[in-house]
């Protein structure tokens, strides 16, 4: 134990350091988040994953052995925690997290000031608010939620008559949260919270300028009760994602592109690791004939130009038909010309890592591919600053196909696509071609939107808004195809930080599969196989007459020697 103590010790002093001026301010400042992880942020996560030795004996060149130390002491101590933190109490974890939304009730804007996003009112209603949404939640539902199920008899096999099962849900372990950059709060804290209400204790890999709205909700857990050590921020490094996984979490909880997903995939099944992926959405609009245009077009505009477009969930594709679509277009157009650019974009380029700026590029070669393949772009989009080409407000096409690359992958940028099509029928089988499963919108009268609701492949769908209604905290939240696998929030979410053990209590007596075989063991099986699944109750009757004389026969042979 004292090498697993030294470990503790050593990132204890790394946590202190990292959140110094915790004791004088409500959250830290950002300075003291990026020291050391900023010489990591120019590498993407699939990049750095599929690059990592499997062996933790080793250590290749470029391996960060300090970061690896660190990943492997924040896990020992986190092994330590979850012992004391899952004995506790439900209740009692329950009026930690009521604590902590207290907290979150008494300092929502300095926990919404280190997400460091220039729009503070967007912070407080995108990430803030959901968070403690969520807090309420659980409250509420968690001990139902998880308390163990006694199984009904019903549907019991007669053979198996006597016995009984329940169900109990129990922990991971240690789970890892790998958070994005684009809701580096709301996203991975909601995770985090589900996970150690459940008896879990988690390890959070924040996003690209995300280590310090982590360590703000973990000062404020602490604040609000939790023990140190169940909830620990590691650095924003691809690798320590990577490290923390070779060192053998007990779940991944990842939050990304498909790129990332595919990778830490591969990595979590060599290890055996049970994970869930949040993946890249391209989420389609259905806008039926009898849809309101003007709502259509402000929805667009919301989903375009909220986060600056980095929404998983926002619109991508607009389906409609030629009148419909032109009428939108008429509404949407106008709305955007009159809003500015959010971004000084001298500034932005020196803020983001060459692999955003690489990426923001080939979305700009998406769309001149598809211009050069008919479509329209219906917006002064594009300009070229520095010498490099921005996408400097939201870029409309009209007149997309559904083979176009721009409407097969998520942009993850201000970027929407109009597919003018025939009929709804038309409109649903265009969207499948895309192999992101992610949401999708329908905007017409509720009795047909729910209609084609039904119809559609996608984890989430919202009719009449967008984006907005998902942060309901009791919507369960995951995609299908490439756009990821599981479900967090709601209460699928709760149990997906659970697995599931079955106690069955067996009969005290008559257990006949422990008795000598006898000659007519088959015949008495047969008759019990019609008894229970005879097509009438004669039939069943009959059975239950030749079972007793083939029963007979069984006693008679094992009372001879």
């Amino acid at each position: 134990m004292v090498g697993v103590t030294s470990a503790g010790d050593r990132m204890s002093q790394t946590e202190q350091e990292g959140t110094a001026s915790l004791a004088t301010l409500p959250f830290c400042p950002a300075e003291t988040c990026h020291a050391e992880t900023m010489t990591h942020t120019e590498e993407s996560l699939e990049s750095v994953v599929a690059n990592s030795t499997m062996d933790s004996s080793t250590t290749d060149s470029n391996m960060d052995s300090s970061l690896w130390q660190q990943v492997v002491a924040a896990i020992e101590r986190a092994r330590i925690a979850q012992v004391s933190w899952n004995a506790q109490a439900l209740g009692k974890r329950l009026g930690i997290l009521r604590d902590l939304r207290l907290e979150i009730g008494r300092h929502p804007r300095p926990l919404a000031e280190t997400v460091g996003r220039d729009d503070l009112a967007q912070t407080l209603a995108a990430e803030v608010l959901p968070l403690a949404d969520a807090c309420r939640y659980l409250e509420l539902h968690a001990s139902a939620l998880l308390r163990d199920r006694v199984v009904s008899t019903r549907g019991r096999p007669v053979w198996l008559w006597g016995t009984h099962v329940r169900l109990r849900r129990e922990p991971f372990g240690v789970v890892l949260v790998i958070g994005p950059a684009n809701y580096p709060l709301m996203l991975p804290g909601i995770q985090a919270i589900q996970a150690i209400t459940a008896g879990n204790v988690v390890l959070i890999k924040p996003g690209f300028g995300g280590e310090r709205a982590a360590r703000g909700l973990v000062e404020l857990a602490e604040r609000a009760g939790l023990p140190s050590g169940v909830i620990q921020v590691l650095p924003e490094s691809p690798q320590a994602a990577s490290f923390a996984i070779q060192n053998g979490v007990d779940k991944v909880i990842l939050t990304g592109s498909v790129g990332a997903g595919q990778a830490v995939s591969g990595q979590t099944a060599r290890q055996g690791i049970p994970a869930v992926m949040e993946l890249s959405g391209c989420d389609p609009l259905f806008a039926l004939d009898d849809a309101d245009p003007n709502l259509v077009s402000d929805c667009l505009v919301f989903g375009l130009t909220l986060n600056q477009s980095h929404t998983c969930i926002a619109p991508r594709r607009v389906f409609a038909s030629d009148s419909m679509a032109t009428a939108i277009l008429a509404k949407l157009l106008p709305k955007l010309q009159a809003r500015k650019p959010t971004l000084d974009f001298h500034t932005d380029m020196a803020k983001q890592p060459a692999s955003v700026l690489a990426q923001e590029e080939r979305i700009i070669e998406r769309i001149r591919a598809a211009t050069a393949a008919g479509a329209r772009l219906l917006t002064e989009a594009i300009e070229v600053i520095e010498g490099r080409p921005r996408l400097v407000r939201p870029a409309v096409l009209d007149g997309v196909r559904p083979e176009m690359e721009i409407v097969l992958a998520d942009p993850f940028a201000p970027v929407v696509s109009f597919l003018r099509v025939g009929d709804p029928a038309e409109a649903v089988a265009a969207a499948r071609a895309c192999p992101l499963a992610l949401g999708a919108s329908i905007f017409g009268s509720p009795a047909r939107c729910q209609q084609l609701a039904d119809q559609l492949d996608a984890g989430v769908v919202v009719i009449n808004d967008l984006i907005a209604a998902t942060a309901d905290p009791r919507v369960p939240f995951g995609g299908r195809r490439q756009s990821g696998y599981g479900v967090t929030r709601g209460a699928a979410g709760l149990e997906e930080m659970t697995q599931i053990k079955a106690i069955v209590s067996a009969r005290p007596w008559f257990r006949p599969h422990l008795q000598r075989p006898t000659p007519v063991d088959a015949d008495v099986l047969e008759q019990l196989i019609r008894i229970e699944h005879a097509a009438n109750g004669l039939a069943k009757l009959r059975a239950s007459f030749r079972m007793l004389s083939k029963c007979w026969a069984q006693i008679q042979f094992r009372k001879s020697p």
